[in-house]
């Protein structure tokens, strides 16, 4: 039916005020009166009457113009008047255009059954508006053509003034247009019984066809000839929304909860009423009585047939029929499957995973994939379907032909009744992280022993038929939460989905959601989709192509149902997925034949490793430890060169850095020196010595504890000497350093050693600081598990270890005959030592009191004086000081240090002496300043 917007707009032009054209003016009567004025005077003075004629042609002349000028403006009209008309025909074919195009639009928004049925897509989709409103039929509807649709036609048309006064007409009437009303409160639907059930069917169906299963609810009890209503997916699915049918003599208002209510041969209280009735021609027409308002429409009508049919195609359109205990067992299913397939490993993976209507599914996981994506809402059943999958592939094939890595990231229990089967290498859960991220890196591994595989064999495919390669595959249970935990896992599964078909290596990814968890990369690979129900309509349209996964209803009888798009289907195949009870796993894995699947990850690192039997070529290397490489499906004894400067051995208390090197060191033949914290003389005269002999050589054991311990003024030189030693380490003299903490004094020196183990570390901050990554930090680690230079490593234990010689201590020193100046202080210790020196004869005499009398008098020879003062005394003598300082020993107490300098003249550290140790820098004649003891 064409729109009235054209005729309408030609009526206003008929109407329209001509234009009037210029030149239609009167007669020009003074114009004429002059010249027969002129004519008449020119006959009364020539008296000649001739003049009278020219008197005539004056206004003869002005007739003929005047006729002319009406002639022209009679054309000039008529031309306007046709331009009028055109350009009214244009613009109402125009605005037609538009009416038109607002109806095709309006369509699409609310399609009525037959659109639906001819655009399947459309059913279920969600659309704004759409849901809210309940279509009855077509009829005509008042438009407003917006602004800027008008601004087009003026842009387009160029339109005159009285053009654009119609064009700004304020409505226009589109005929044959969807016409709808609010889906709330009561519909009633009167009039002959035979229209009122056909209209009733058809409402039914238009809001099955809008809204999916679990939106929208048909309730209430069903009248005679509504038993199809008992087909439809909203009949049994508990909706958001609940539409009650209920006929006349059955309606309560206040009975139950209902959004609507279609009540059938009787109006109810402030609702719609629909009034049908029968035209002459035989065709349904009803009118629509609001309250306000009253519509003629042209309803939508269905016979029961029509109605049944399209209730049996949405009950189809969800889900194959589920059994009715809302279960599907997979041994009668493996059963009607034929059995083992032994030795089609390398060629095809198909097993039956459920039923697709009446027939049982199979899935060939090579010829339909060759990886699969598995996206479903919790309570759908995606952890059901990987396990029947994996057990339906186990029990038709032995582990010769498939084996399989499962990762569990939703709590481990997935997979548990899984791991009984042989074909099963392993199962890596999130609560073993530290497992499942070895576990997944040694896949990388398993990629390039393949290639060297077939690279061997000469091939470029397993399908070719490589020896001993049975067909790999890799099952994860929530990848996004595997992602989420290591995100620089993401390329390796794009790398296994990239390069795993030719090698045999297939991978099944499930999670909840797809929408930004598949990369591109993924979801080219993956050509085989699973979707069980989904909570958004973008992870359905991006696993099928389309909503359906997000119409599948909740609940645990829809639990199973899924949507399958192999690589070759056009559109995704309803399937009912079976369950594996743990008595078929059970039975599976006894029946299985052939030897438990390789792993292709190795077991984790022992909490001891012996030290091993060095072969020959092992001797050019200081064995370290153990070293764990998943990722390249080995461990090795790793060690470092032995003409390398050293080795810096960083771990907190109990992690086993002294064990450690004690180990290394033993593996050394040229040790010039222990140093430990334990005995700082004897720590600081080692180093001395080592660093002036320019040698390596040495291990120092808490080397940080040891410049704690030292006094502040021995610090940097301590840190001097140890920078000096390792720059003349190398060539079999490795300087060993082993520290708790890596601190700033210490870090230039660990700088200048090229190899690194760091054991435990108790706090991460320590741990990065002393070059450690973060992930690699591990506070629970056993002692002699650590990183060196990056690579895991469990340290060798050598049986029994190597025990340190207790160092040596020179003799107590005694004065010798003659005088000697000690400087030392008030203390303890200086009583002590006076009290043991006045027992052996020695006898102690006061400076001031020794030295009034002058030198000379202060000798008694063969015997040993002992002049003492404190260093102020010392110092009010300085002449005398200066000539006994040269003559024989000088003896200064540790306590004195502040003073040692100026007493001695000297610039450079004396050797260091523990204070309270009774200890004593002596100083000879012609000799360097020594340490003594002094008890």
């Amino acid at each position: 039916m064409r729109s009235s917007a054209g005729s309408d707009h030609r009526r206003a032009s008929s109407r329209m005020p001509r234009r009037r054209t210029p030149g239609t003016a009167g007669l020009p009567i003074l114009a004429t009166a002059v010249p027969v004025l002129g004519a008449v005077g020119l006959w009364a003075v020539t008296g000649s009457v001739l003049s009278l004629w020219f008197a005539a042609l004056a206004p003869m002349m002005a007739v003929a113009g005047f006729g002319d000028r009406l002639w022209a403006a009679r054309r000039a009209g008529r031309r306007d008047i046709a331009v009028a008309q055109q350009e009214a025909a244009a613009f109402g074919a125009a605005v037609e255009q538009l009416v038109d195009r607002e109806r095709r639009r309006a369509w699409r928004r609310s399609p009525d059954i037959r659109r639906f049925l001819d655009e399947p897509g459309e059913v279920w989709r969600e659309v704004p508006g759409r849901q809210g409103t309940l279509l009855l039929g077509s009829g005509d509807v008042q438009i407003a053509l917006a602004p800027d649709q008008l601004a087009d036609l003026r842009a387009q048309l160029a339109s005159s003034d009285t053009t654009t006064r119609t064009a700004e007409k304020p409505t226009h009437t589109m005929s044959d247009a969807p016409v709808a009303v609010p889906l709330r409160g009561t519909l009633a639907v009167v009039g002959p019984e035979p229209l009122v059930a056909g209209a009733v069917r058809a409402m039914l169906l238009q809001l099955c066809l809008v809204h999916p299963p679990g939106r929208l609810q048909v309730v209430g009890h069903l009248p005679d000839g509504f038993s199809w209503v008992e087909l439809l997916p909203h009949r049994v699915t508990p909706g958001q929304r609940r539409v009650a049918l209920v006929t006349a003599e059955g309606w309560d208002p206040s009975a139950g909860e209902t959004d609507a209510a279609i009540l059938i041969g009787k109006a109810g209280g402030g609702g719609v009423r629909v009034v049908l009735a029968q035209t002459d021609s035989g065709a349904p027409r009803a009118t629509i009585d609001t309250g306000d308002d009253t519509q003629a429409i042209c309803p939508q009508v269905l016979s029961e047939v029509q109605a049944r049919r399209l209730a049996r195609s949405l009950s189809e359109r969800i889900a194959p029929t589920v059994p009715d205990d809302g279960a599907l067992a997979l041994e009668g299913l493996i059963d009607a499957h034929p059995g083992s397939a032994s030795g089609a490993g390398a060629r095809s993976l198909a097993s039956v995973i459920g039923r697709s209507g009446a027939a049982p599914f199979c899935l060939d996981l090579v010829a339909d994939g060759p990886h699969a994506l598995v996206v479903g809402t919790t309570g759908s059943g995606k952890s059901e379907l990987l396990r029947t999958w994996v057990a339906a592939l186990a029990a038709r094939y032995t582990p010769e032909d498939v084996v399989f890595v499962l990762a569990d990231f939703k709590g481990g229990t997935a997979f548990a009744s899984l791991e009984r089967l042989p074909h099963v290498t392993g199962v890596l859960t999130d609560l073993d992280e530290a497992g499942a991220s070895r576990g997944l890196e040694s896949l990388r591994a398993e990629v390039r022993r393949r290639e060297s595989v077939l690279a061997a064999a000469g091939i470029r495919d397993i399908a070719e038929g490589a020896a001993d390669l049975p067909r790999l595959v890799v099952v994860v249970d929530e990848f996004a939460t595997l992602v989420s935990a290591h995100g620089e896992l993401a390329s390796l599964f794009v790398d296994l989905t990239a390069r795993g078909r030719a090698l045999g290596i297939h991978v099944v990814l499930g999670t909840q959601r797809a929408t930004g968890v598949f990369r591109d990369a993924l979801l080219a690979n993956c050509l085989l989709r699973v979707a069980l129900r989904t909570a958004d309509a973008a992870d359905s349209r991006l696993m099928i192509g389309d909503d359906s996964a997000i119409r599948i209803p909740a609940g645990a009888r829809s639990a199973g149902t899924a949507l399958v798009k192999r690589s070759g289907d056009d559109r995704p195949v309803p399937v009912r997925i079976a369950v594996a009870g743990d008595d078929l796993i059970a039975q599976v894995a006894d029946r299985s034949t052939g030897a438990p699947a390789r792993a292709p990850w190795l077991e984790p690192l022992p909490a001891v490793v012996p030290f091993p039997t060095l072969p020959a070529e092992g001797e050019s290397r200081i064995l370290v430890g153990l070293a764990d490489e998943p990722h390249l499906q080995r461990q090795e004894p790793v060690g470092v060169d032995r003409r390398a400067r050293g080795v810096c051995v960083i771990g907190t208390s109990g992690s086993g850095v002294t064990t450690t090197l004690r180990m290394l060191g033993s593996q050394i033949d040229h040790i010039d020196a222990w140093v430990g914290a334990g005995d700082l003389e004897a720590a600081w005269d080692d180093l001395n010595r080592v660093a002036a002999s320019r040698r390596g050589g040495v291990v120092v054991d808490g080397a940080d504890a040891l410049l704690a311990a030292l006094p502040s003024e021995y610090v940097q030189a301590a840190v001097g000497l140890f920078d000096a030693i390792a720059r003349a380490s190398g060539e079999d003299r490795p300087f060993l350093l082993g520290l708790e903490r890596l601190t700033g004094s210490l870090a230039r020196v660990a700088d200048l050693l090229p190899h690194r183990l760091l054991l435990r570390h108790a706090q991460r901050p320590d741990y990065l600081a002393s070059g450690g990554a973060a992930r690699h930090h591990d506070p629970a680690a056993p002692p002699g598990r650590g990183r060196l230079d990056g690579t895991l490593v469990h340290v060798f234990r050598i049986e029994p270890p190597s025990e340190l010689a207790e160092t040596s201590h020179p003799p107590v020193w005694q004065p010798p005959v003659g005088l000697t100046c000690w400087v030392t202080r008030a203390t303890s210790s200086a009583e002590r030592i006076q009290a043991r020196w006045h027992d052996g004869g020695v006898e102690v005499r006061s400076a001031d009191e020794a030295l009034g009398a002058g030198l000379a008098p202060a000798r008694e020879p063969g015997r040993s004086v002992i002049l003492r003062a404190e260093p102020e005394h010392w110092q009010r003598m300085w002449a005398a000081l200066t000539t006994l300082r040269a003559q024989g020993p000088f003896l200064i107490d540790p306590s004195c240090a502040g003073e040692y300098r100026l007493l001695t003249g000297r610039r450079e550290l004396p050797p260091l002496c523990v204070p309270g140790a009774e200890r004593g820098w002596l100083l000879e004649p012609g000799r360097d300043v020594r340490r003594v003891r002094l008890g």
